[in-house]
C-alpha cells in the first residue's frame, strides 16, 4: 500500500494576477449608476468631452482655406447657442454590496497615500 503523504496546514495564500492581452487601460473622469433591485452597485464610468463635429466644411478662395468660415456637423443637432457633451460610457462595473466599502477604502488609502490634493467644490 502507498502512504498519501501528510499534508500541511497552510501558512500563506498567493495571489497570482493575469491579463488578457486585450486588457487595456480607460481613461474616464465620470460615473453614473446606483443601487440595483438586488443590492448591488452598478458604475457606468464615462469619459465626458464636448462632441466632435461629424464633418467640416472649409471654403477656399483662391486656393486659400477660410479658416474663420468653418462649417461643422454634428451627429446630434442642437441649437446654435448650446455645447452638447457626450458621456462616452467605457466600462460598466457590477459590484456587490459586501464589497462597495472595501473598494471605496481602497480607493480613499490610494488617493491618501499620492499626497495628492483634492480641492472640494461647493
Amino acid at each position: 500500500m502507498s502512504e498519501e503523504p501528510t499534508r500541511k496546514q497552510a501558512t500563506k495564500i498567493k495571489f497570482v494576477y493575469s491579463k488578457p492581452e486585450e486588457v487595456r487601460p480607460i481613461y474616464v473622469n465620470g460615473a453614473y449608476g446606483g443601487i440595483s433591485p438586488r443590492g448591488e452597485l452598478i458604475c457606468s464610468f464615462f469619459f465626458e468631452h464636448p462632441d466632435l463635429p461629424k464633418e467640416e466644411r472649409m471654403s477656399l478662395i483662391e486656393g486659400k482655406p477660410q479658416v474663420e468660415k468653418i462649417e461643422r456637423t454634428f451627429p446630434i443637432g442642437h441649437a446654435p447657442d448650446e455645447v452638447v457633451i457626450r458621456r462616452d460610457i467605457n466600462v460598466i462595473l457590477i459590484i456587490p454590496a459586501h464589497e462597495i466599502s472595501t473598494i471605496a477604502n481602497w480607493m480613499l488609502d490610494k488617493l491618501k497615500a499620492s499626497n495628492i490634493i483634492i480641492e472640494k467644490g461647493e
